[in-house]
């Protein structure tokens, strides 16, 4: 999610004006515990102008509930001070940690029957990614699951007093980031009842509809995903922030919603709204004055991308290329600074590259068509990597997960039937299964993931084999109009299967294939290497032509090894 993170400092740090609603202390030492209680969670502590103003009042809050021995009270106050304990001049009574504050909530909770608190607690200790906290990447998924399910089973209503809405996105953001979107889902979609388009709420409401913008996004129903993204739109148009911080994020939430719907009209070839919301939506994200600020030019650039792609659908080549040296300036300024993303690049690469063909240029295509296929490469080599990552992190932490559970199920069982040889063997036969079980995940995950890579690998191969026959014929073109291209001519006879390539590919494919060809050398112990590599490619299905390509070869050679091989296998024969 571009910028999301940096967003929270929208809404949720700006300093609206100074609370309104007074404050009586004779008052509220005269309150009963309910209303007490209820006065705590109504207060409008995110008006008041500083962090010092706040922890005085809510000190002075908790001095009266502990005199009172109004637990609930003294648990929701020492909530609100874990929750603004990082604004500017707050100062924690008794010099406490965020961390202790948190614990001492849980524990008194747990003593006094709260579960709402004790759940709520529970989850910031666990969700704390401070070096004090020793949760592992497994056990934070276990607590995930299980806040979610007793909140669940306690009710998310009750929740509401306590940011049930802040609540769920942690746990949506931790499964998003671990991949697993459908269980982000789950969560959002119960976020979703109770986001709302309010001043105070605003912040977490644009951040879960930016999340379900995206997931109907990634599934390609493109309607609901605008239906979102307007949804955001309009909450922005209607807000009229003071603050200017705030009015430029604001600004920048119309910019990058504006954008999103034109990306995704685009994708539905709805292109004459496209070009509307394009141009708003750039309108909104452009840079208005120098700033030194790098977070507005990212904006802006990735505002560009989008708009670029609309023009060139209109084929408004002037306009574009005032767009690309716009884009390009940017990504001058920022790329010195560390401030573009590596892959950042390829987009506009792209768009030069369909820019040059549209005037003509195919010299000047066909170099950004190369650098934008070295950059597209090496991305598909990390969001391979990464959704490997993703599938190995969450087949551990699923590990942990089932062994907590089993541990819980050993301990009932002995608490039931104490230490019987029966219960020792049922435990045992337990740890068995759970070992030959998790054992076979453990080998379908990687022959799974092997299958995507090798299947990826195969079909990259496929389209550089394409691009060099396009190229090849390109050249015979020239090559009949009396012109020659030794670029060209490199290109064509350049080996796309080098040798480290073969290796990472052999790899996968044994994977995939056990035994294949440990078996064609045990039947044809004289099999050259390229007779082993024909073995192979023939295995994947692929074409003659393709082959050919891949190898740097012509397709006669292709043709006489099959030939040579053809005559082994006949003397081979009985």
């Amino acid at each position: 999610m571009r910028y999301l993170f940096v967003l929270l400092f929208f809404f949720g740090l700006q300093h609206i004006s100074a609370a309104k609603e007074a404050w009586d202390e004779q008052a509220f030492r005269d309150f009963n515990p309910a209303e007490r209680y209820r006065f705590v969670h109504d207060y409008p502590f995110w008006k008041m102008s500083s962090g010092a103003k706040q922890s005085s009042l809510l000190g002075r809050m908790l001095v009266i509930a502990e005199a009172k021995k109004d637990h609930h009270s003294v648990l929701a106050i020492k909530y609100y001070l874990g929750q603004i304990a990082g604004n500017e001049g707050f100062s924690m009574p008794g010099g406490r940690s965020v961390r202790e504050l948190h614990q001492e909530i849980e524990t008194e909770a747990k003593k006094r029957g709260f579960e709402v608190e004790e759940v709520v607690a529970h989850h910031y200790l666990s969700n704390d990614l401070s070096p004090a906290n020793k949760l592992s990447y497994e056990e934070r998924y276990v607590e995930v699951q299980k806040t979610f399910e007793r909140m669940r089973a306690i009710g998310f209503e009750k929740f509401k007093d306590y940011g049930v809405d802040a609540i769920l996105f942690n746990l949506n953001h931790f499964m998003w980031e671990l991949g697993d979107f459908e269980q982000a889902f789950q969560y959002l979609s119960v976020e979703e009842r109770f986001i709302q388009p309010t001043v105070e709420g605003g912040h977490h409401y644009t951040q879960a509809l930016s999340y379900l913008q995206t997931y109907w996004k990634r599934k390609k129903d493109f309607k609901k995903s605008i239906q979102y993204a307007e949804k955001i739109l309009h909450f922005h148009q209607k807000f009229k922030p003071n603050n200017p911080d705030s009015q430029w994020w604001n600004r920048f939430w119309k910019g990058f919603a504006a954008i999103e719907i034109a990306d995704l009209l685009t994708e539905q070839v709805n292109f004459n709204q496209s070009e509307h919301f394009a141009n708003l939506g750039y309108t909104l994200s452009k840079v208005q004055e120098a700033t030194d600020a790098v977070a507005p030019y990212q904006a802006e650039y990735d505002a560009l991308q989008v708009l670029i792609s609309v023009k060139l659908k209109f084929s408004k080549l002037d306009e574009v290329e005032t767009l690309l040296n716009r884009a390009t300036f940017i990504k001058e300024k920022l790329e010195p600074l560390g401030q573009l993303e590596y892959f950042k690049p390829l987009r506009l690469y792209q768009h030069y590259s369909n820019y040059y063909e549209l005037r003509g240029q195919a010299v000047e295509a066909l170099r950004y068509t190369h650098l934008a296929q070295t950059l597209q490469d090496s991305l598909d080599r990390k969001n391979d990597a990464r959704k490997l990552t993703q599938i190995q992190l969450r087949f551990e932490a699923e590990k942990h997960a089932e062994q907590l559970h089993l541990l819980e199920k050993e301990k009932q069982l002995q608490q039931k039937l104490g230490l019987s040889a029966f219960a020792i063997l049922l435990i045992l036969m337990g740890w068995r299964y759970q070992y030959f079980r998790a054992q076979r995940r453990q080998k379908e995950i990687e022959l799974s993931a092997a299958k995507a890579s090798l299947e990826a690998l195969t079909q990259g191969f496929r389209e550089k084999s394409e691009l060099v026959e396009n190229l090849r014929l390109e050249n015979e073109k020239l090559a009949q109009q009396g012109k020659h291209s030794d670029y060209l001519e490199q290109l064509t006879t350049a080996t796309i299967l080098t040798e480290a390539d073969w290796t990472k590919f052999r790899g996968l494919f044994e994977k995939v294939h056990p035994g294949f060809i440990a078996a064609q050398k045990e039947q044809f112990p004289d099999l050259t290497h390229a007779e082993t590599r024909l073995l192979v490619l023939e295995k994947l299905g692929l074409s003659t032509a393709d082959m050919a390509n891949m190898l740097g070869v012509n397709k006669n050679t292709i043709h006489q090894t099959r030939l040579r091989l053809r005559r082994k296998m006949e003397a081979e024969s009985p």
